[in-house]
C-alpha cells in the first residue's frame, strides 16, 4: 500500500471531493493512457475502488436519513435535522449532485455531542453488554484473579447481490498464542483450508458460488490477562519497532506531537512503562470514540486521529502503536472481536513490550470510553478482559493463500473477504454482509483449564 503516498492530480481530487464520480472515472481512464510508474497506476486504480466504497458507505438519501434520525433520537424534528446537516454536524457528501448520508451518521452524532447522547434510544442489549464487561473489570480490580472461558462462535458471510459466479472466501480464524489457546474447528460450510498459526492474519479459506452462504464455526479458550504477571516474555522482532507505510509512519507532525505529549522533556530518561503510560493517557483522555469510514478511504490513519481527536478502536490503537514505536517501545496489533455471552462485534487493540513484564495488552477505546471511571480506564493499560477473540497479530498482513483483488479492508480481517475468481484483480466484492453468532460461552473451572 506504499502507493498511497503518490500524489493525485488536482483535477481528479476536485472531482472526487465534489462527488462527480463519473467525471473522476473518465479522468482516471485518460491518465492511465500515459506511461506511468507502476505504483502510480496502482494508486489510480485504487481510487476507482475507493469511489465504490464511498457510494456504499454514504448510502442514505436525505429523506431516508431523516427517518433514521427520527427513529434514533427522542423528539426529533425535520427542522432540527436540516439545521444539523447545514451546520456540518451530520456526515454527508454529494454524489452526482445528490446529498447522501453516511450509514452511521446518527450514532456518530451521539458519540460527539452530549445532548444527542442523552436523547439517543439505546437498546437494552448494549447496556447489558457494557454492564457485563464492567462487572468483570471490577472483579479483576478487586481480586486480581483472572478467569478463563471456553467459547464457541460462528461467522457467516454472503454476497448481497449474487450473480452465480465462482468466488474465493477468507473468514477470520482464532490464533493460538498470548491469551488464546486450544483452538478447534467445529464445522464449515465448504471444504476449507486453515492458515498456519504463524501467519499474521489467520483465516479459513473456501471456494464456492457467490449465491451461497459461507460460514465457519470454531471453539477456543481465552484467558483474562493481567499484564504484571509477566506471562509472555518472548523478545520483539525488528518489525515491532519499525515504520509500516502508509499508516505507521514517523512523520514530522507526529514527531512534534510526541514532543508535546512529553512536554518537550527528554523522554529517553523515562523507563518504557512511564513512556507508554504517557502516550496511553494522551490518547484515552483526548480522543473521542467515533465510527469511521472503511479504512481503505484514509491515507494516514494516525495523523487523522491526531488532528481530529476522534476515531474508532483501530484508529486509536494505530495512533498508540505508532507513537510507542517512535518512543522506542515495541508495539503490535491484535484484533478480532469483542465477544461476550450476549453478542460479538469487530474490535482492535494493541500489545506493547515492556522490559519489566514482556508483552502486555493495551485497549485504547475501552479505556477511553471509561475516562469517567478512572480505575477502569487504567485497567486497560497492561490488562484486558476475557471477552475477546483475536485472529490477527499483524496490521496490513497478507492472506494465505494470497488475495488477488482489492480487499474490503486492506489492513485487517474481522468480518471476512470475498473475490470473484474470473475477474482476478478486478474481482473485489464490496456488497458483502456478515453475521457473528455466539453459540456457547462458559466459564472454565480450574480443573478444566489448559
Amino acid at each position: 500500500m506504499d502507493f498511497l503516498s503518490y500524489p493525485l492530480p488536482d483535477i481528479l481530487k476536485k472531482y472526487i471531493y465534489q462527488g462527480f464520480f463519473k467525471k473522476a472515472r473518465e479522468q482516471i481512464d485518460k491518465i492511465l493512457e500515459h506511461r506511468l510508474p507502476p505504483q502510480m497506476r496502482e494508486r489510480l486504480k485504487f481510487e476507482l475502488f475507493r469511489m465504490e466504497l464511498l457510494k456504499r458507505t454514504y448510502r442514505y438519501a436525505q429523506e431516508e436519513a431523516f427517518k433514521i434520525f427520527k427513529k434514533t433520537f427522542k423528539n426529533a424534528t425535520k427542522a432540527e435535522f436540516e439545521q444539523l446537516w447545514k451546520e456540518g454536524r451530520l456526515d454527508w457528501i454529494y454524489i452526482e449532485t445528490q446529498r447522501f448520508f453516511e450509514s452511521r451518521f446518527d450514532k456518530n452524532l451521539a458519540f460527539n455531542e452530549k445532548e444527542y447522547k442523552a436523547r439517543q434510544r439505546v437498546d437494552k442489549q448494549t447496556l447489558k453488554r457494557r454492564e457485563l464487561i464492567n462487572k468483570a473489570v471490577e472483579r479483576l480490580l478487586k481480586s486480581g484473579k483472572p478467569k478463563s472461558y471456553r467459547v464457541r462462535a460462528r461467522i457467516t458471510v454472503e454476497k448481497e447481490n449474487p450473480r452465480e459466479e465462482k468466488v474465493r472466501v477468507w473468514l477470520p480464524f482464532p490464533k493460538e498464542e498470548f491469551q488464546q489457546s486450544d483452538v478447534k474447528l467445529i464445522s464449515a460450510s465448504h471444504e476449507c483450508e486453515i492458515a498456519d498459526n504463524s501467519v499474521g492474519q489467520r483465516t479459513v479459506y473456501m471456494e464456492g458460488k457467490d449465491n451461497e452462504k459461507f460460514y465457519v464455526e470454531f471453539e477456543y479458550t481465552v484467558h483474562e490477562w493481567i499484564g504484571q504477571q509477566s506471562l509472555y516474555t518472548q523478545k520483539p522482532s525488528k518489525e515491532d519497532i519499525s515504520e509500516l507505510p502508509p499508516h505507521i509512519v514517523f512523520s514530522p507532525f507526529l514527531k512534534e506531537l510526541l514532543h508535546t505529549i512529553f512536554h518537550n522533556e527528554d523522554w529517553t530518561t523515562l523507563d518504557d512503562l512511564a513512556r507508554a503510560r504517557r502516550i496511553y493517557d494522551f490518547v484515552t483522555l483526548n480522543v473521542n470514540y467515533s465510527y469511521v469510514l472503511p479504512y481503505a478511504l484514509y491515507d494516514n490513519i494516525p495523523e487523522y486521529v491526531a488532528t481530529t481527536f476522534k476515531g474508532d478502536c483501530g484508529f486509536q490503537a494505530l495512533l498508540f502503536i505508532t507513537l510507542c514505536r517512535m518512543a522506542g517501545i515495541p508495539a503490535k496489533w491484535q484484533s478480532g472481536w469483542s465477544i461476550t455471552p450476549l453478542v460479538a462485534s469487530p474490535h482492535d487493540w494493541a500489545l506493547v513490550y515492556l522490559e519489566r513484564y514482556g508483552w502486555v495488552p493495551v485497549d485504547l477505546s475501552f479505556g477511553g470510553a471509561r475516562r469517567e471511571q478512572e480505575p477502569m480506564r487504567i485497567f486497560y493499560f497492561t490488562n484486558i478482559d476475557g471477552f475477546r477473540m483475536f485472529a490477527n497479530t499483524e496490521f496490513q498482513g497478507d492472506f494465505h493463500p494470497e488475495k488477488k483483488a482489492w480487499r474490503l479492508d486492506p489492513y485487517d480481517n474481522q468480518i471476512g473477504e470475498m473475490e470473484i475468481i474470473s475477474k482476478e484483480e478486478d474481482g473485489y466484492v464490496i456488497d458483502l454482509k456478515s453475521e457473528i453468532e455466539v453459540v456457547k460461552f462458559e466459564e472454565l473451572t480450574m480443573g478444566k483449564r489448559k
